[in-house]
């Protein structure tokens, strides 16, 4: 959606979005106006204290009295918006506006981020480049297993320690916005939102492979910036262009389904996506674990309870009235490994239970289907979940009718979304992609009108451009090497694909114009010696050492024949 929004515009935004944030940390070490609204005497707040209601933990009631409102508005109103924000308008949108995000990007904008000296081997030239991290590092494999640790964590400290201790909570968050600034500073691009964010697993699990009313960028008429893409304006033109330094392949903030077919089955992918669930329903239940009844959550005592970071030491479980003797500190991981293991294991099991179903074809779905679908289960299972919990401290203080209303939006957007999605397939959105690219060479063809029967190419579906492209069978060998060609520069120009992960992604399209493999990595090196500007200097270095080694072994794709 705010992908056509000048960067400008959202500049300023982002600005005004990240002081809020700010003053609101500042209003967790200092905070004389909120405590206003909860006071018992004020009858007119729906947050007012009810000084009549003993909210208990296990036997003992709370004491009840004003209190800053500051953790409420953060645990309960502004984390379950972002929630809602990813699955309803999309991971873009919230990548252009968040306010992390924007602050890891202070050392790139003073200009001081950290560079390393680089020399040409065929030049000897000495030039100074930003450092991203490769993908093929430890770290850029098994990010996700980084950023999942780092979310269980984060909500390990919320229960024990920054959940109602408002300083515990204003320094939990300086030191997250110091790491991505820190971050920021050591590595360009969006580093910190790839590889360390632990928001960043909720983000891929609730946004799939697109979001309710996100867009996608082969939409666009032209290779521009697109999505959550990195931008500036440049100074001289006042044009928008892209600031991306690629430090990540197959980036989100690019495309966000293409991502998410391909790291499909990236190290720890299953794992965020079923532990999800598993750490959603875990948070939740311990309050019930802990304090032995469900009021303790649903009214938002815990927000402002009394000496929490004390209690770390207590007995961490009270079922049935009985205390269990094992420390919080221990129980609240406790719980949280008994629920991840159970949903990742129900995940497994319905993965397979997914490849008996009968495909479009008749046939079983394959297994990268089958893994989609038990996904797609698990987001709408995991967002239903959240919103059955998430918000309700200060939901259930709404009238009945506003509160029905919200709980019918929740469940109305889940299953649209969850319509959208359960049928989607890698196919279909390679076909798509190639669609708007294949439309453009279409354009220059001297097709004849006929064939179109009255209508224009942009007014052609994927499926019938596909059909389309099967009469250039009956065309000239050089005009279907032309069209590959411009359709394979295309893609790398809207960093759809790889140079070098272009072979397997255009199989099929060379299939329909009965291109070779030779063929195609003739067409590679023509891209790199007319368009050097696609590639990195050290990327068409590299690029020619592999289309040597690969022109002799090169081999037809194996992901189509599953």
């Amino acid at each position: 959606m705010l992908h056509q929004v000048p960067e400008k515009i959202m500049h300023r935004v982002r600005w005004v979005l990240t002081l809020g944030w700010l003053l609101l940390i500042a209003s967790l070490f200092y905070d004389p106006i909120t405590p206003i609204f909860t006071d018992p005497a004020n009858h007119i707040s729906p947050f007012h204290v009810n000084l009549d209601q003993c909210i208990k933990i296990r036997e003992t009631c709370l004491p009840q009295s004003s209190f800053s409102m500051s953790a409420l508005i953060w645990w309960a109103m502004i984390v379950p918006s972002g929630i809602l924000i990813l699955l309803v308008l999309g991971h873009e949108f919230w990548r252009r506006i968040c306010p992390l995000s924007f602050l890891s990007q202070i050392p790139r904008s003073l200009g001081v981020q950290r560079h390393r000296k680089v020399t040409d081997r065929t030049t000897g030239e000495v030039r100074r480049e930003v450092v991203t991290i490769s993908p093929d590092s430890w770290l850029g494999r098994n990010h996700l297993y980084v950023q999942f640790g780092l979310f269980v964590l984060g909500l390990a400290l919320r229960l024990l320690y920054v959940n109602s201790d408002r300083v515990s909570l204003g320094l939990f968050l300086i030191l997250t916005i110091c790491c991505a600034i820190m971050i920021g500073y050591l590595y360009a691009g969006k580093s910190w939102c790839q590889y360390f964010c632990p928001m960043a697993p909720v983000q891929m699990v609730y946004t799939g492979p697109r979001a309710l009313l996100g867009s996608q960028n082969y939409h666009r008429p032209k290779a521009v910036t697109t999505q959550s893409m990195c931008r500036t304006v440049n100074p001289e033109t006042d044009q928008e262009q892209s600031a991306c330094v690629g430090c990540k392949s197959a980036c989100v903030d690019i495309d966000a389904e293409n991502s998410y077919w391909t790291e499909l089955n990236k190290p720890g992918r299953r794992l965020v996506q079923y532990g999800y669930l598993g750490m959603v329903i875990a948070f939740y239940l311990y309050y019930f674990l802990y304090a032995g009844n469900w009021d303790y959550y649903f009214t938002g005592a815990w927000t402002h309870e009394a000496d929490q970071v004390a209690k770390v030491a207590d007995a961490g479980f009270y079922l049935y009235r009985h205390t269990i003797p094992i420390p919080k500190a221990l129980a609240v991981f406790i719980t949280f490994a008994v629920l991840v293991a159970i949903t990742f294991g129900i995940g497994l099991i319905l993965e397979k239970l997914c490849r008996r179903l009968p495909g479009s074809d008749g046939h079983a779905v394959s297994k990268e289907q089958a893994q989609h679908i038990a996904f797609t289960l698990f987001t709408i299972a995991s967002f239903w979940t959240f919103f059955s919990y998430g918000a309700r401290p200060t939901l259930n203080r709404l009238p009945t009718y506003p509160l029905l209303a919200f709980n019918a939006l929740i469940v109305l957007v889940g299953s649209l979304w969850l319509y959208r999605t359960l049928r989607r397939t890698r196919m279909q959105y390679e076909r798509e992609n190639m669609a708007s690219s294949l439309r453009k060479q279409l354009q220059k063809l001297p097709l004849d009108s006929k064939l179109l029967e009255g209508r224009s190419i942009n007014d052609l579906t994927p499926d019938e451009i596909y059909t389309l492209v099967k009469v250039l069978q009956g065309v000239s060998q050089q005009i279907r090497l032309q069209t590959y060609r411009e359709v394979v520069l295309d893609l790398v120009r809207q960093q759809t694909v790889s140079v070098s992960d272009s072979f397997e992604y255009c199989y099929q399209l060379r299939q329909e114009l009965q291109i070779t493999d030779a063929e195609h990595f003739s067409a590679i090196e023509a891209i790199v010696i007319s368009n050097p500007e696609v590639l990195s200097p050290q990327a068409i270095e590299q690029l020619h050492t592999a289309l040597t080694v690969a022109k002799t072994i090169a081999k037809p794709s194996q992901r189509f024949n599953n």
